[in-house]
Parts: structure tokens; C-alpha cells; sequence
């Protein structure tokens, strides 16, 4: 049986270390040089929650930019809300300084789905690095195919496991909109695109049989747990976790 680590790390220049020891916790550093960021995305099941336990992290929460720096030695962590369906991103403030950057992940409710994103959105990754050219195959075109094959188990995961990508940043358009109805177009618009993209996408990884939560990335326990409705050797998303509370 195959062990999967709860400490992940990935090379610059988008580094970054991935700490899932403790349940329903996911400690985030980016080292010095890390031009690693979350990527604009939202949720729309989960409320999250950022605990910025050190150095300075630059966060785009809806339309607003700010950066947060950690207090040393503070007994009470600045910690960011982020509600359902808010569009934000965050990243190091400065990529070069010296300082390395840890943050806290956490969402309510916690069901176990974010330790689970991880696992699988960098099994996915790590396993496409490793992968080796054909000879006899172009330069370009296994490129290509990498890019694409790497896209549909995204997308698999990000359907199932609650994590929209935003595809067509509408706010660079808001001011066509009257301001009395901006908030709700543009809310309307998002889950339009998150949908209808994210939905398209993880359906033709189904066809192809790609699963979203695999057992070769996964722990046993957490793969097994009945959070999901398994389906062949990954989870389809259905959750069942209302009817263990």
C-alpha cells in the first residue's frame, strides 16, 4: 500500500508547501522567490477563512486589493473571512523578500474537502511534471497534449471539490451596468461562466474517465470515508456528508 504524504511541496518558481496534518487545517508556506498565488476562484458550498500566521500576503478579495502582514509573536493571527461566492486570490506581497509566508486554510463547514483538493489538484500536477516526453513525439504537440490532458483533471476536481475558477473577470465590465443592479448582474454572470465552463469541462473528463478524487492521491481513510459516492477507482461528487450530521 501506497503511503500519501500530509506534506506536499512543490519547486520554484511557483513553491510552495502544502501542511495537511491536522484535519480540517491546511498550513500554506510560500518561500522567498514563490510566485506561487491561489488563483482568482470562489466557492460556492464553503465559507473560508485565512489566517495569515507570517510574513506579508497581497489579497484580492471581490474588488478590493490589500495586503495583510502577520504580527510576530501575536496570540490571535489576523484571520480573513471569505464568503460563499466571493471572488479572491492571494499570494506573497513581495515575491523577493527574505521572509517566508504562512498561511492557515480553513472553510466552514469542515467536511475534510479541502485536505482532499490538495491531495488530488497536486497529485495531479506533480505527476504531469514527472512525466517524460516520447521520442519520436514533437516538442509542441506533447506540450499541447500535457496542457489539455492536465486541464480536464483540473476541472474534475475543481467541480466536485468546490473551487470555481474565474474564467471571464465580468468587474472589467461593471460599468456598463447601472449600479443599483451591478451586484446582482455580476453575480449572475459568475455562476453563468463558473458553470457552464467548469461543467463542460469536468463532463468530458467523466466521458473519458477521469475521476476527480483518486485513490493513488488520496489517503486511504479520507478516500474511503463516505464523503463521496465512489464511483469505478475515483468519486463522482456526490456529497453525503448532510446525512452524517
Amino acid at each position: 500500500m501506497t503511503m500519501i504524504p500530509p506534506i506536499i511541496s512543490r519547486p520554484l518558481p511557483n513553491a510552495v508547501t502544502y501542511d495537511l496534518t491536522l484535519k480540517n487545517l491546511v498550513t500554506i508556506t510560500l518561500p522567498s522567490g514563490s510566485q506561487w498565488t491561489s488563483g482568482l476562484h470562489f466557492h460556492q458550498t464553503h465559507i473560508e477563512y485565512l489566517r495569515v500566521l507570517k510574513g506579508s500576503v497581497r489579497i484580492r478579495l471581490g474588488d478590493e486589493n490589500f495586503v495583510v502582514t502577520a504580527t510576530p509573536g501575536s496570540s490571535q493571527p489576523l484571520e480573513i473571512r471569505v464568503g460563499k461566492h466571493a471572488w479572491h486570490e492571494w499570494g506573497r506581497a513581495d515575491p523577493n523578500d527574505e521572509t517566508e509566508v504562512v498561511v492557515v486554510e480553513r472553510t466552514d463547514p469542515e467536511d475534510g474537502e479541502k485536505a482532499v483538493f490538495f491531495w488530488n489538484l497536486n497529485g495531479v500536477i506533480l505527476h504531469a511534471q514527472r512525466m517524460v516526453k516520447p521520442r519520436l513525439v514533437p516538442g509542441w504537440m506533447f506540450g499541447v497534449f500535457m496542457e489539455v490532458w492536465v486541464s480536464l483533471q483540473l476541472f474534475a476536481i475543481f467541480g466536485v471539490l468546490d473551487n470555481f475558477p474565474v474564467v471571464f473577470d465580468v468587474r472589467g465590465v461593471s460599468g456598463l451596468v447601472p449600479g443599483s443592479r451591478r451586484d446582482k448582474f455580476l453575480h449572475w454572470v459568475e455562476q453563468l461562466f463558473a458553470r457552464v465552463v467548469v461543467g463542460a469541462v469536468a463532463m468530458i473528463a467523466k466521458v473519458l474517465g477521469i475521476s476527480a478524487v483518486r485513490k493513488e492521491f488520496t489517503p486511504e481513510a479520507e478516500y474511503g470515508s463516505g464523503c463521496f459516492e465512489q464511483g469505478g477507482d475515483g468519486l463522482d461528487g456526490r456529497d453525503h456528508m448532510d446525512n452524517k450530521k
